[in-house]
């Protein structure tokens, strides 16, 4: 019976707080823009001397559409502030990775091949899975957002392989 390894590193999702105030200033826009639309008391927004005027329905229903796509994303991205998920973990054989838009998957210590570090914050595991087709498999961790710093991260992958470290070009 094998058992299950304690996990030495433990990364959750953190979303950036600029993404989220971003999200709720373009849901706040778009969703005013639709409502100038339909509602001729309120005031269209002027730029300088430049006058947008009112947008036809098509226009505003097309907006307020995009005003909707972006509550659900700030809804989403707000949740997934509030209650993290795991995204990373680390254990004595090997690295799992489940990342949302990213490389995903879990390689074995011996099965990792190359490290890099590309895009000031993105680390690239790349190796061949045992059993499989001996494709090269990729994991991507985005470490700008995951509650654990890069250097804990480095610090687990260099106990287990120093090699990829000493040799890895990134």
């Amino acid at each position: 019976m094998i058992e299950a390894a304690a996990p030495e590193l433990v990364a959750r999702s953190r979303p950036k707080t600029v993404a989220l105030i971003v999200l709720v200033a373009v849901t706040v826009f778009l969703a005013y823009l639709a409502m100038t639309a339909f509602d001729p008391s309120l005031p269209a927004f002027d730029f300088g001397r430049r006058r947008l005027g009112r947008p036809s329905h098509a226009v505003g229903s097309f907006l307020l559409a995009c005003a909707v796509l972006s509550l659900a994303g700030t809804v989403w991205l707000f949740r997934r502030r509030l209650n993290p998920t795991i995204a990373v973990v680390a254990d004595a054989h090997g690295i799992s990775v489940d990342q949302l838009f990213w490389g995903r998957g879990r390689l074995a210590w011996s099965e990792i091949t190359e490290l890099q570090m590309r895009y000031q914050s993105m680390l690239y595991i790349r190796g061949v899975p045992q059993g499989g087709d001996g494709k090269t498999k990729k994991l991507v961790i985005d470490t700008g957002g995951i509650d654990v710093s890069i250097g804990d991260l480095v610090t687990v992958i260099v106990r287990h392989r120093p090699d990829l470290v000493e040799r890895s070009p990134g």
